[in-house]
Formats: structure tokens, sequence, C-alpha cells
């Protein structure tokens, strides 16, 4: 009996992989042919950081994956931002002004190794498309991370819809960023970007550190405090950065007739992002409790898993010039969400929760392990390892 169940589960398991993970051989062929292209205007690049980063690759040793590095910047953001989460669970609580500082580090550690990356790769010969997924991956899951510092540090749970706003627009800028290199195939950097973003998200941190939580409540003008008007301001670069976004996506198509470089047609990774966003704000919306509100760091992690899956799935179809899938099982931990809201909430919501935050990461994991496992398996390399696998033959 148990080992008749335990077969049915590993044939549902391998079900689910083969219906949600499995790239097709022509996916990976045309991975494997893939040539990162990229063009970097960010000011702070050329002004300090590159030559910071070109000091910081010299102390790697030689033995160390590209990936390895990235990975390890990854964990380092995600222990750094954990720690602080532990004393502003509801981004409404004042942390110790250490708290901010060491999340200031870990993000700064975590830019500084995601930087150098394909410096080691290129300086190790070990370059691969494999690094560019990886490292789009692991940022795609430090999106929810960097979002987080912010609401913190200026606990913005006090503000109604605060941390919800602040992650759906960190999350749509950059699907919007993938989106518009699935139109053209090329990777861009405004003159602010990533690294600007990241260097006044560590500002943030540093100044709370050094003048406390309670400094962005300092009242500025017409009755609104700092913290108003520096969110304010980012929220309108952040609009002029998806409207920049937004324009190449329909102006810059390199496929027949303005399509993406799959063919297909420019407004197919709408659908993905909507099934992202407008679930989580329907659900945060509808709730009759404060459930979400105190528990708005499990919301937005649980917001962020979803979010990153559909990213990482748009970075595989430009990197393999396919067309985007536009169903993903992530999909069911939302779903699950609203559904009990609109059958008046048979099941605790914190509860519920919990079970869809862990259900999406797990898909978010089996997703990433196997893509990454069977695009390892073709290219003959390993992940973590510098080197190739030893012949089958052996």
């Amino acid at each position: 009996m148990t080992c008749r169940i335990s077969a049915k589960a590993c044939g549902i398991g391998q079900k689910y992989i083969e219906a949600d993970c499995l790239l097709s051989d022509q996916e990976l062929k045309r991975l494997k042919e893939h040539k990162y292209s990229a063009v970097d205007n960010s000011w702070l690049d050329e002004l300090c950081m590159k030559r910071w980063w070109e000091f910081v690759i010299t102390l790697c040793p030689m033995w160390i994956a590209p990936n390895l590095i990235t990975w390890i910047g990854l964990v380092i953001n995600l222990i750094t931002v954990l720690v602080l989460s532990s004393f502003s669970y509801s981004a409404t609580e004042s942390a110790p002004s250490w708290a901010y500082l060491q999340a200031a580090l870990g993000l700064f550690f975590y830019q500084t190794l995601d930087a150098i990356d394909g410096k080691q790769a290129r300086r190790t010969g070990s370059s691969s498309p494999l690094g560019e997924l990886f490292d789009h991956g692991c940022d795609s899951m430090t999106q929810v991370f960097v979002t987080l510092n912010i609401c913190y540090a200026m606990s913005l749970g006090t503000v109604p819809y605060g941390v919800l706003i602040v992650s759906v627009i960190s999350v749509v800028m950059f699907y919007c960023a993938h989106w518009s290199t699935y139109c053209t195939g090329q990777l861009r950097f405004s003159k602010f970007d990533v690294t600007e973003a990241q260097m006044s998200v560590i500002s943030v941190l540093l100044f709370t550190a050094i003048f406390g939580n309670g400094v962005w409540e300092t009242p500025i003008a017409f009755g609104y405090t700092l913290k108003y008007f520096v969110v304010g301001s980012s929220f309108l670069v952040s609009l002029y950065q998806i409207h920049g976004y937004v324009h190449v996506i329909f102006s810059g198509g390199v496929g027949k007739n303005g399509s993406t470089i799959a063919g297909t047609s420019v407004l197919f990774p709408l659908f993905p992002l909507l099934m992202v966003v407008i679930p989580f704000i329907m659900i945060y919306n509808k709730t009759e409790s404060t459930v979400f509100d105190d528990h708005i760091t499990l919301f937005s992690l649980c917001f962020g898993a979803v979010g990153a899956k559909a990213t990482n799935r748009l970075v595989i179809a430009h990197m393999s010039k396919s067309e985007l899938r536009l169903w993903d099982w992530i999909y069911v931990g939302p779903l699950a969400l609203m559904l009990n809201q609109y059958y008046d909430f048979v099941f605790d919501e914190y509860v519920l929760l919990w079970i869809a935050t862990i259900y999406c990461y797990t898909s978010l994991f089996i997703y990433c392990t196997v893509v990454c496992r069977q695009f390892c398996d073709f290219l003959n390399i390993y992940i973590f390892v510098l080197g190739p696998r030893k012949s089958k033959s052996n």
C-alpha cells in the first residue's frame, strides 16, 4: 500500500516536472547558441564602480566558479534581509541600528559579487549561457529582498498600501526590463539603472542606521513627511523608467513586423505579468482582516516568488528565442488565496498564506533546479565547479 502511494506520488511529481519545467531539445540548442548582448550607460558604473569591481576580481581565487560567486552573494543578501525582518516583520517596527547596517552591507556585497561573476567567467575561460541564466535568476529572486529593505527602513507598513505599491513597482520594472530584452535581443542599462537603484537603497539603509528609523517621519512640506517625498520621487523615476521600457517594447522589436526575437507578438509577455500582479492586488484589497498587513513580509515573499518565476520564464524565452509560455503552475498559489476569499474564507487566511508561500517557493526551486540541471547535462558542465564533466563512457 505504501509503495503504491509512493509510486503514485512520484508519478504525479514527474508529470508536474514535465508540464512545468522541462525544456525542449530545440530550446536547449538555442540556449547553447545564445550570445550575451548588453549596452551599459550607467553613470555610476563608469564613475567608480567598474574600478572597484576590477580590484575585487583580483582577490578571487582562480578555482572558484562564477556561479558560486553569484550564489554566495544571493545567500548573504537573503540572510541579512531575514535578520532585519526579524525586527521589523510588519514593516512598522523600528530595528536596531546595526540591523540596518548589516542589511546595507549585505546588499553591497551582493551587488559587488553579482557584478564580478561575469569577469570571473572570462578570467577563467568558463563563460557560458548558463552563467547569464543563473545570474538573471538570482537577480529576480533578490528583487523582493531589496524592496523589503526599503519598507523596513522607512516603516512603509504604516502607510496604507505602501509595501504593496513599492513591491508591485519593483517587480513590474524588473519584468519590463527583460520584456524589452525579449523584444530587442539586447539588455540595455540606462544612466540610472540597477547599480544606481541598489546604491540608493544602500544609502537609505545607512541613513536609517545613523539617524534612526524616526528620521523618515520628519515633516517636510504640506503635512507630508520625508518618507513620502523619497518614495514619491522614486515612484516618479520608476514610472519614467517603465515608460522607457514600454517605448522600446512597442518600437524596438527585431522580429518580423516588429515582433519579439522569437517572432511572437510583443504583447504576449503582458499576460504573465498580469497573472502575477492582479491576483495579489485583489487578495490584499479584498481581505476583511489585517492578516496581510500583520504578515506583510510573508505576503511580499509569496508575491516575489511568483514574480521571480514569471521573469525566469521570460529570460529563458529570450535566451532560447522561444515562444513564452503563458501558464505557470505557480499561479495556483495566489489563485488559491483568491478562491478562499470568493468562498467566504473557508480556510484561515494566515494558514493558507503560509501554504501558498511554501508552495510558490517549492515551485520556483523545482523549476530553477530542473532547468539548470537539464542545461548542465546538455553543456556537459557543472554549475558550481569549473571544468567539464567526466566523459559518460568513463
